[in-house]
This record gives structure tokens, C-alpha cells and sequence, in this order.
């Protein structure tokens, strides 16, 4: 199973699906300017084909689109929107690849390229086939809107990649049944299922063998070469810091001992503490810094109490959870809510 592993400060997002959700927020009649407000993102960056942003102004540009945007179903809209062309090299690959099994491979691959954070899985089951979302994000109203991307973009490029209607057998969602449920079965065309364990986009199995309208074996070989030439100048693998964050995302607001996360590392605990010093951390910092980058996305895009807020990341004693915020930022809680006039 692949796990995405994000960071909320680092610049991993390439600009083309933010520019997506400015173009989508547009056709609403939602400006840029109220779009881009204490983001940090400039018009600048977005017209930066090599620029990267974070995952916190990712965040605050979804939590001020779904703010303004008219309708509910803000998810889908932003995953029929999303075309192949904005996966840049790997967009190129997976179009030309021989059929969807291959494409998904390559998906599968190289996702990163596009965005670490979602990533998915599939699942033979023998006559049918799962794709699953894998991705945790730990702010439920943000991984909704996940979810709802996440299937709306599956739907819409099989089509496309085919020229074919590539129906479900079932789409199954991990969130309770909304107001605009119709519009997920005018979208898929199959029985759609909520309050489901996970989300995945169920097909059959010989559908994988559908054939790729541009499909071109050459072309196909060229652009994989390039993704991996491309990922290999992205760095190493993924290291013991971002491999400790990840458990501890996965795990929001029940983080994990020490000791259970090194079991889970396949380590001691004297070991990782060890290899976590070795390159200039610990583990109860990197604890502190999840807990304060999910206290203050919390504080920023939601309107839930301090003592929700403060049960979410971890702490059942709202007094201890201000002071270990105030440790943390130097400021108070409330500093986060008045920025939004809150």
C-alpha cells in the first residue's frame, strides 16, 4: 500500500491544480483576490509553471473557495475541471500509455510528481478491481472535498483516456450521504454507496484492458524515461523524519508512544530516538510540530472550540493544550482566529 506523506510547510504542490481551483472558483463569480487572501500566494507564482506551494496555502485556498463557492458539490466540479494536461510529464506518460492497467501503473509510480499527499492504491479482487483512495488527511471537512475529487477525476479521465464510457460496478464514499447525492449517480452512472469503510471506485476487471485512444508504445517509453529522470532529481526516498510524520498523521489526535511507532518502523526504540538525533530532531518534537500544524489549520479553517480543537490534536485538558500552544507559536490560540476576525 502506498501512504502519501505531506508536510503542511514544505513546497510540494505544483501551481497547476491550485490554478485549477481559482479557474473553477472564476466561474462562479469568486475573484482571484478573495481567493488568494492570507494565503501567501501570489498571482506571480501561479503563472510559474515550476513554481511549488504548500500544503498550509493549499488548505487556506480550499477553505476560502468552499467559504464562498454556491454549491455543495464544489468536490466533483473541482475533479471534472482537472484534466490530464495538468500532470505535466506524467500526464504525457499515462496518455500514452497501451491501456488503463498501464496507466494506472504509471499513476501508481509516479504520483509524487504531482502531489504527494494523494495517493491511491489499487486492489485486484479477482472480477473486479479496486481504486482506492489511500491519502489521509487529518481535517474532515478538507478530506470530503478529497474524496469527492479523488473519484470525480478517476470518472472523468477514463473516459477521456478511452474515448469509452468506463462505468463502476459500485463507487463507494467515506463520508455520510450529503444533499447533492444525486449528483454523484448523474456523474457515475452505478450505485453509489456512502458511509463506507474507505473510498474506492469499483470497476470490473477486464475493463483495465480497455485500449487508450492516443495510445503510442515509443512515445510512451519517452515520457516514462523522463518521470524518472525527473524523480530521481527530487531526492532521496522518504526519510525517518517524514517516515515518523506519516504515522503520526495517519493517526491524528490518538498519536501513537514512541515505542509503538518504532515497532511499527520495524526498530527499537533506542534506535530510532538514535537515528532521529542523528539528523537533529526527536521524536516528541516532531509530535509538537504535527500537533501545531494540525492546531493551527484547525484554528484557521474551522469555527470548532478551543477544547475540540484541543481534543483533536491530543490533548483532553483544554488548559494544558493553550499552554503547549503558546509554547509552541508564542502566541495564543485565539491569535490564529482573530486573524480570520473570528
Amino acid at each position: 500500500m502506498i501512504r502519501g506523506t505531506w508536510s503542511l510547510t514544505e513546497p510540494l504542490v505544483p501551481v497547476n491544480i491550485p490554478a485549477t481551483m481559482i479557474r473553477v472558483g472564476a466561474e462562479k463569480g469568486i475573484t482571484s483576490d478573495v481567493l488568494l487572501q492570507n494565503t501567501g500566494i501570489s498571482p506571480e507564482q501561479l503563472s510559474d509553471p515550476s513554481a511549488r506551494l504548500t500544503y498550509q496555502q493549499m488548505l487556506l485556498l480550499a477553505g476560502n473557495l468552499m467559504r464562498d463557492y454556491p454549491e455543495e458539490t464544489l468536490g466533483l466540479d473541482l475533479g471534472k475541471a482537472i484534466n490530464i494536461n495538468q500532470f505535466g510529464m506524467l500526464g504525457y506518460a499515462i496518455l500514452s500509455c497501451a491501456d488503463l492497467r498501464s496507466a494506472l501503473r504509471l499513476g501508481l509510480k509516479y504520483h509524487s510528481l504531482v502531489d504527494p499527499a494523494f495517493t491511491f492504491e489499487v486492489v485486484d479482487q479477482g472480477d473486479t478491481t479496486a481504486v482506492r483512495l489511500t491519502s489521509h488527511i487529518p481535517f474532515e471537512h478538507m478530506y470530503r472535498l478529497m474524496c469527492d475529487v479523488f473519484i470525480a477525476i478517476f470518472a472523468t479521465l477514463a473516459r477521456f483516456l478511452t474515448g469509452k464510457e468506463i462505468d463502476a460496478r459500485e463507487v463507494h464514499l467515506n463520508h455520510p450521504m450529503p444533499g447533492y447525492a444525486d449528483e454523484y449517480q448523474h456523474l457515475f452512472n452505478c450505485p453509489v454507496l456512502f458511509d463506507q469503510p474507505r473510498t474506492e471506485f469499483i470497476i470490473d476487471s477486464v475493463l483495465l484492458d480497455t485500449p487508450l485512444a492516443m495510445a503510442d508504445r515509443a512515445t510512451a517509453a519517452m515520457a516514462e524515461s523522463q518521470c524518472e529522470e525527473i524523480l530521481a532529481r527530487m531526492g532521496p526516498k522518504e526519510g525517518i523524519v517524514a517516515k515518523v510524520r506519516r504515522i503520526l498523521l495517519s493517526n491524528p489526535g490518538t498519536f501513537p508512544p514512541v515505542d509503538v511507532v518504532a515497532s511499527h518502523l520495524a526498530t527499537s526504540t533506542r534506535t530510532l530516538s538514535r537515528s532521529l538525533q542523528d539528523v537533529g530532531t526527536s521524536y516528541q518534537r516532531i509530535l509538537d510540530e504535527v500537533r501545531k500544524e494540525m492546531a493551527i489549520e484547525y484554528l484557521r479553517n474551522s469555527s470548532l472550540p478551543i477544547e475540540e480543537i484541543a481534543a483533536l490534536v491530543g490533548y483532553s485538558d483544554p488548559s494544558n493544550f493553550r499552554k503547549a500552544f503558546r509554547r509552541w507559536t508564542q502566541h495564543a490560540p485565539s491569535y490564529y482566529r482573530e486573524e480570520r476576525g473570528l
